[in-house]
């Protein structure tokens, strides 16, 4: 094992509390937002963000912390992958109700129709308080790379996929929740393609946590631009149709870049150093 002061030490006990402290904290505050006061759903979301803090300087004190905080803003990589996160999540949206309206399904109106400030600002929203700052900074800045330690970057990614899945669970049940309206089997799926696709990014952008931000952020955000909910297109066929794109788009990622690393030639290396750097 290989670690320097620049990365936070892990091990499999650490891991181990960092899924317990990120639960723990989530779950909580979901109850409390039903119970008490529905704001409290937001300081849920940062459960993950918070584990990764608090058990990293547990291990690692203020250095391994401020590693942590580096990665998260580190914007010097190559422009194209900004391209990536910020185009692909509209172009799987756009291409599922595309398919949707083929096979006879009314197309629902944009609630950004005449209101792109609105939407613009929405973004920002969304990845402050909707999810994408809460928890990267655990599922990709802590856990990703203490899996890929153990286990290639594929079933890294599909473990963590289910782990992360399984962290929204009571959101199934709170009313007004984007999973309550979803089935867990096809949520799973999809957030085991999407686990693969933020996998890709991460280990060809040096282990950016901000690209793996900006790419939540893409997600979540152009999901209110080109609703594909249920609760906006009367049906649950464009989501499951992006869930089949995002299954397949996966599947490219792996066989093209290798389920060991999903990374080109040219980062390898750095793919390599980082699943040592746990």
């Amino acid at each position: 094992m290989r670690s320097d002061s620049t990365t936070p030490k892990q091990n499999s006990a650490a891991l181990w509390i960092y899924f317990v402290v990120s639960f723990v904290w989530s779950w909580s505050f979901w109850q409390l937002a039903v119970l008490t006061y529905p704001v409290l759903s937001i300081v849920g979301g940062f459960g993950p963000m918070i584990a990764a803090y608090g058990v990293t300087g547990w291990q690692s004190g203020r250095a391994g912390i401020w590693a942590l905080l580096k990665r998260g803003i580190r914007w010097r990589v190559n422009w194209r992958w900004f391209i990536v996160v910020w185009t692909l999540p509209a172009l799987v949206l756009l291409m599922a109700l595309g398919l949707h309206g083929i096979l006879g399904g009314a197309l629902p109106n944009s609630p950004a129709t005449g209101r792109w400030g609105l939407a613009i600002g929405n973004f920002f929203l969304v990845m402050l308080f909707g999810g994408p700052l809460g928890e990267e900074f655990g599922w990709r800045g802590y856990a990703l790379p203490a899996f890929q330690r153990r286990f290639s970057a594929f079933w890294s990614s599909v473990i963590l996929g289910i782990i992360w899945a399984c962290w929204h669970l009571p959101l199934f049940f709170i009313s007004g929740a984007v999973q309550h309206e979803l089935p867990f089997g096809l949520f799973l799926l999809n957030t085991i393609a999407l686990s693969i696709l933020f996998t890709w990014v991460y280990n060809n952008t040096s282990g950016s946590i901000l690209m793996s931000i900006l790419l939540h952020t893409a997600i979540n955000g152009w999901a209110w631009v080109i609703p594909i909910l249920p609760s906006a297109a009367d049906s649950l066929r464009p989501y499951a149709i992006a869930t089949a794109l995002l299954i397949i788009i996966a599947a490219l990622i792996v066989l093209v870049f290798g389920a060991r690393t999903l990374t080109g030639q040219v980062d390898r290396a750095t793919s390599s150093r980082l699943g040592r750097q746990c």
